[in-house]
C-alpha cells in the first residue's frame, strides 16, 4: 500500500476511534432522532410525541453508556490496531439500524431492510445491552459514592492503623481491566440470550383455589391471554402458534384481558382476527379492553365479535356452565388514576347486587386489564380478577413459575402470579406479547391455563392480609 494511502487510512482510523468523534456521533444520533420525531409529530401523527420524550429519557442514557464503554476500550486496546476501529464502525452501524427501527417500528408496512428477520433484532439487542449497561454504571457510581463517604467518615482512625498503599501492580491492573470488559459484555450476552425467549410461547398451568367457589365449577379450565400486541414481530405465524397452543390446552373458557393492538397505522391487525377465529372453547371467548385498544374501540369490538370474541365493556354477562350460572364481567381500562375507586364503584354498582342461585351467591370472574386497580375495586365484587398489562415485569430474572425479580415488582406493582384481598383473588399473567421496551429480558411470555378449585371461605370479618398482598 502506498505511503499516502496508509497515512490517510491511519488518520481515518484515529478519527473514527477518537473520543471526540464518538461524542459528536452520539450527539448526532440523539439530534437526528429528536428532529425526525418532531417532524413526525407535526406532520404524521401526534403519537410521535412519545419519541420526543424518549430521547432524553432513554436515548441519552444509552449514549452515555456507549461513550463510557468506548473510553474503556480505548484504554484497553491500541488505537493503531484493527480491533478498536472494527468495533467502532460496527457500533455506528448498529446505532443507525437502531434509530431506523425505532422510527419505523409503528409503520403499517415496515421496511424489509430494517425489519427483515436477519436484522430485526439488532436494534433491540443493541439498545437493551447498553440500557442495562447504563444501570450497571449507575450502580457502580453509587457504590463509589458510598465507599468514598464511608472512607471520609472513618478516614482518620483507619489511616492511623493501616500502612500506606503502594502502587498497583501491572498484573492486577490487567486483571481489573479484563474483569471490567467482561462485566461490560454481560448485558450484551443477556440481551442476545433473550432473543429466543421473547417469543418462546408456553402454556403455564396452575390450580387456583377460590374461597366459596361452587363445587359444580370445581375443575373449570380457563385460558387467560393478554397483551398480544399484534404488529411488528408479532406476525401471523406467531399468532397462529398462540392460537394452536391455546386450543391444545383444551380450555372450557378463554378470557382475554386487553391490549390486542399497538399504536400503529395501516391494516396490520388482520392476522389477529384470523388467529382468534381458530380458537374454540365450549363456553366461548370473552374480553375487556386495555389501554392500547382505544384508537378505534368500536371497530375493534366489531372485528373481535366477528372472530368469535365477546367484549365486555363495563358490563356483566351470565353464562350457564354445567347447570351452574357463572357471571363474566369486564371493565374498560381507566386512564384516570385519580378517583379510581369511585369510578370502579360506580361501574360495579350499575350491575346491581350479585344474584344468588340455590342459596349461594353466583360466582363471578372479572376482566380488568390493569392489576394496579385491584386494591381499588369494591370488596367482593368478584371471586377472581384477571389482569395483564405488566408483561410479568418485562425485564428481570424469573425465579419460578409466578415469582420474578423485576423493577415493576420492586416498585410495588403486581407483576405476575396470584394476589389476594380478603376472599377475592387476582391472577396476573406474564402475557403473550410486549410493547415499548424492544424485547423481553429474562421474563418469558405465557398462555396461562387456570384450573379453578373450590376452597373454604375465611371467617367473616377477618382480614387475612392487606389489599394487593400476594397469595
Amino acid at each position: 500500500m502506498p505511503a499516502s494511502y496508509r497515512t490517510r487510512l491511519d488518520a481515518l482510523i484515529r478519527g473514527v476511534t477518537s473520543a471526540e468523534t464518538q461524542r459528536r456521533w452520539q450527539i448526532g444520533v440523539n439530534s437526528a432522532l429528536l428532529l425526525a420525531a418532531a417532524a413526525m409529530w407535526l406532520w404524521v401523527t401526534w403519537r410521535a410525541i412519545y419519541l420526543i420524550v424518549m430521547v432524553p429519557v432513554a436515548i441519552v442514557p444509552f449514549s452515555y453508556a456507549r461513550l463510557r464503554l468506548h473510553a474503556g476500550l480505548m484504554r484497553r486496546f491500541s488505537p493503531t490496531g484493527l480491533l478498536l476501529p472494527i468495533l467502532s464502525f460496527a457500533g455506528m452501524v448498529c446505532d443507525v439500524l437502531m434509530v431506523g427501527q425505532i422510527l419505523t417500528s409503528r409503520a403499517g408496512s415496515p421496511l424489509p431492510v430494517l425489519h427483515d428477520p436477519a436484522v430485526s433484532w439488532v436494534g433491540a439487542v443493541w439498545y437493551s445491552a447498553f440500557g442495562l449497561l447504563f444501570f450497571g454504571f449507575l450502580g457502580l457510581s453509587l457504590c463509589r459514592v458510598l465507599v468514598r463517604g464511608a472512607r471520609f467518615v472513618i478516614r482518620q482512625p483507619v489511616s492511623a492503623r493501616l500502612p500506606a498503599a503502594g502502587p498497583m501492580s501491572p498484573a492486577r491492573r490487567e486483571f481489573l481491566a479484563r474483569l471490567g470488559l467482561a462485566g461490560a459484555g454481560a448485558p450484551l450476552v443477556f440481551s442476545v440470550s433473550s432473543i429466543p425467549l421473547t417469543y418462546d410461547f408456553q402454556v403455564g398451568e396452575r390450580d387456583v383455589e377460590l374461597p366459596g367457589w361452587p363445587a359444580a365449577l370445581d375443575g373449570l379450565r380457563v385460558a387467560h391471554l393478554s397483551d398480544i400486541h399484534v404488529g411488528g414481530a408479532m406476525d401471523r405465524a406467531k399468532l397462529l402458534r398462540v392460537a394452536a397452543l391455546t386450543v391444545q390446552a383444551k380450555p372450557d373458557l378463554v378470557l382475554h384481558t386487553g391490549d390486542f393492538l399497538t399504536h400503529r397505522t395501516g391494516d396490520f391487525a388482520r392476522p389477529l382476527y384470523e388467529a382468534l377465529a381458530r380458537i374454540r372453547a365450549p363456553y366461548g371467548q370473552w374480553a375487556c379492553l386495555g389501554n392500547h385498544d382505544f384508537d378505534a374501540p368500536d371497530r375493534l369490538v366489531r372485528l373481535l365479535h366477528e372472530a368469535g370474541v365477546v367484549t365486555l365493556r363495563n358490563r356483566v354477562a351470565t353464562v350457564p356452565v354445567a347447570d351452574q350460572p357463572l357471571e363474566l364481567a369486564g371493565i374498560d381500562f381507566l386512564f384516570r388514576r385519580v378517583e379510581r375507586a369511585s369510578l370502579y364503584r360506580r361501574i360495579v354498582s350499575a350491575w346491581g347486587a350479585r344474584p344468588s342461585a340455590g342459596g349461594f351467591r353466583v360466582p363471578r370472574l372479572l376482566l380488568n386489564h390493569d392489576p394496579r386497580g385491584f386494591a381499588a375495586l369494591p370488596a367482593e365484587c368478584a371471586d377472581l380478577v384477571l389482569s395483564g398489562h405488566t408483561h410479568g415485569g418485562h425485564v428481570g430474572v424469573q425465579l419460578g413459575k409466578d415469582r420474578a425479580l423485576s423493577v415493576v415488582g420492586l416498585l410495588g406493582i403486581p407483576d405476575q402470579g396470584l394476589y389476594r384481598r380478603g376472599d377475592m383473588r387476582m391472577f396476573v399473567t406474564r402475557c403473550v406479547g410486549f410493547y415499548g421496551y424492544p424485547m423481553r429480558l429474562g421474563i418469558p411470555p405465557e398462555i396461562s391455563l387456570l384450573t379453578l378449585r373450590s376452597a373454604p371461605r375465611t371467617e367473616a370479618g377477618r382480614s387475612v392480609d392487606s389489599p394487593g398482598a400476594r397469595s
